[in-house]
């Protein structure tokens, strides 16, 4: 079962404002906020930022019986009883019994064998349930496959699992120009901290499965619409590109944008957008021979930036 979206509230700032100011002598709309002077691109304006990390999905693949989380229960009679012991071994509940492998195994000249060589089978101690509810040794006896074992992993399960304890970091969005965004001026995006976070791996009865996450793309939805139907989405693959003073008011070669109109209008004289960061966590199995897809993995922040009208004047 899935976990519920897990939440937390942090104070975001954004690394944004303005490339490099138009040529000639430029004069700023006014704005409910006083101006792109007055709320600069590179703070969330006296807010807070809410991060969110959704629960995986996809992950198709190999599937099983068990889930991989918690004691497994067998049944038999109509009682529970665990499926494994420690002491005893593994329970069946077609017979009532655990049976746990002799080992080392009996001499092969040994009457348990019943005529059968070591290769042919093994030998189990049997422990079973009684009339009366009791659980008591029953002889030794000789097995061709195993009498009981480990239920079937769901590998799609323990892939879920894995990716629950996956710790991803707080998107922290790059923003460039420096100061204040304005019409007409490229806008770079690109993600500050892309390094993936730790793999994490989770157990079954008999496999194992590791979960490794990568960063796919980002998606940035811009606010910059009335009708959010036509919002801005720019989706980027890979972290972007980080603006340095060298590149100048050149557009960014992986992951930008050129706003057509201000947030003046705004309330606040804000744009409100979100910053989702997409993540693959490949999987891994050790111990099976199945395969499970790539599980979908997204952490998101939300924006809010002021982008300013600027008349060029001769």
């Amino acid at each position: 079962m899935l976990k519920p979206v897990r939440r937390w509230m942090i104070g975001a700032p954004l690394f944004a404002g303005l490339l490099m100011a138009p040529t000639g002598t430029a004069a700023a709309d006014p704005a409910p906020t006083g101006g792109a002077t007055r709320c600069h691109v590179n703070v969330i304006c006296t807010g807070t930022s809410e991060t969110t990390t959704k629960p995986p999905t996809g992950g198709g693949g190999g599937g099983g019986g068990g889930t991989g989380g918690g004691p497994q229960v067998c049944r038999y009679n109509g009682r529970d009883f665990a499926c494994s012991d420690p002491a005893m071994g593994w329970f069946s509940s077609a017979t009532g019994c655990y049976y746990r492998l002799v080992s080392p195994p009996p001499p092969a000249d040994d009457p348990v064998w019943k005529g059968h060589k070591p290769e042919d089978g093994g030998i189990y101690n049997p422990t079973c349930v009684q009339a009366d509810g009791s659980i008591s040794p029953a002889p030794a006896d000789f097995f061709a496959q195993p009498p009981a074992g480990p239920p079937p992993d769901n590998p799609v399960a323990l892939a879920h699992s894995a990716a629950e304890e996956i710790a991803f970091p707080d998107p922290v969005p790059g923003i460039a120009p420096e100061g204040t965004s304005v019409v007409g001026v490229p806008v770079w995006f690109w993600l500050a901290n892309p390094q993936p976070p730790a793999a994490k791996t989770a157990r079954g009865n008999v496999i194992a499965v590791t979960v490794t996450p990568r960063l796919k793309s980002l998606e940035w939805s811009l606010g910059d619409q009335l009708d959010p139907k036509k919002e801005t989405v720019k989706t980027c693959a890979g972290a972007g590109t980080p603006y340095e003073p060298k590149y100048g008011a050149s557009p960014s070669p992986t992951c930008g944008h050129v706003f057509t109109t201000g947030s003046g209008t705004r309330k606040a004289g804000l744009f409100y957008g979100t910053l989702t960061v997409h993540w693959v966590g490949d999987v891994t199995i050790t111990g099976g021979n199945q395969t499970v897809a790539p599980i979908d993995l997204e952490t998101s922040v939300r924006l809010q930036f002021p982008v300013a009208e600027v008349q060029v004047l001769n």
